[in-house]
């Protein structure tokens, strides 16, 4: 049975954070950025003793204490006199990662839709349990059994895409981030693809965690001539999170599911990058009468 340190880590905690203050009042910038980095990491352990919506409060604050301790060390905020931050080197217009994982915060949502909400699709909720079940089963020394963490929905619009990947986060008890392509567009070059690479490092933070991505063609159409350099940075950011490279050889399970009505207006190279691609059909006679 797993011994629990969260008292331990608390303590250690709120002494960091003690030490942080205390810095920050003497207008010591480097010292107090180490104890705001040293309070990060144990709010990143203290989250592992916590329910799933405590444990993204806390993730968050670890992010936060982060990014005041890179901040404090790089200049980019200072203290004044009184020991309240201000404004360093920080340039206008510049987007501080706090905004981002704001922005990303706010499509966290806890889904209650089970699978018996959904009126029929019996032998796709099968596929999407296996797909996870396979991934999470707890396997023999030296067995390895690969599950599909990439997971694209396909076919006409109205048919339960978005119901079943909020049943899918449901049954994993996960984190669930609804995205929309309004909410990764941004006007300005390059806040795409941080918008972007925040979501799937958040998701990794609160791991186990579901992302669906909906109307997923309008992010990610085939490659022209005249695309732009931003269009082309976010494919690329796009293509390197699928991949899952960051979540190779550890625990954390991010399910990635994409939607969309047009497949055929995908870049190839994207939809390769999904292991199990799955029509969603128009419900038959059954299925009405469930519904």
């Amino acid at each position: 049975m797993p011994v629990d340190l969260s008292g331990s880590i608390h303590v250690s905690l709120e002494k960091a954070l003690a030490r942080a203050k205390l810095w920050q009042e003497k207008g010591q910038a480097q010292e107090a950025a180490s104890a705001y980095s040293s309070a990060a990491k144990l709010m990143k352990q203290y989250a592992r003793y916590a329910g799933r919506e405590e444990r993204v409060r806390r993730l968050k604050r670890a992010k936060e204490y982060q990014d005041l301790a890179d901040r404090l060390a790089s200049g980019d905020i200072t203290f004044q006199p009184s020991g309240r931050l201000a404004e360093g080197k920080l340039t206008e217009g510049k987007v501080s990662t706090n905004e981002y994982e704001s922005s990303i915060s706010q499509l966290v949502h806890k889904s209650s839709v089970q699978w018996a909400d959904i009126g029929g699709l019996e032998e796709i909720k099968n596929e999407i349990k296996t797909a996870y079940g396979l991934t999470l089963a707890q396997k023999p020394q030296g067995v390895k059994l690969e599950g599909w963490r990439n997971i694209l929905f396909y076919g006409p619009p109205g048919t339960g895409k978005t119901l079943l990947a909020a049943a899918t986060s449901h049954g994993l008890e996960a984190t669930f981030f609804n995205v929309k392509v309004s909410n990764v567009l941004s006007k300005y070059f390059g806040e795409s693809s941080k918008l972007m690479t925040t979501l799937y490092d958040t998701a990794r933070q609160t791991a186990p965690s579901v992302i669906f991505l909906d109307e997923f063609d309008a992010l990610c159409g085939k490659r022209e001539g005249s695309d732009s350099g931003a269009e082309r940075r976010l494919l690329s950011t796009i293509l390197a999170e699928l991949d899952g490279l960051s979540e190779k050889g550890s625990d954390e399970y991010v399910l990635t599911i994409a939607a969309t009505n047009v497949p055929w207006l995908m870049d190839e190279a994207v939809l390769s990058r999904f292991e199990k691609k799955i029509y969603i059909p128009l419900p038959d006679a059954q299925a009405r009468r469930r519904i």
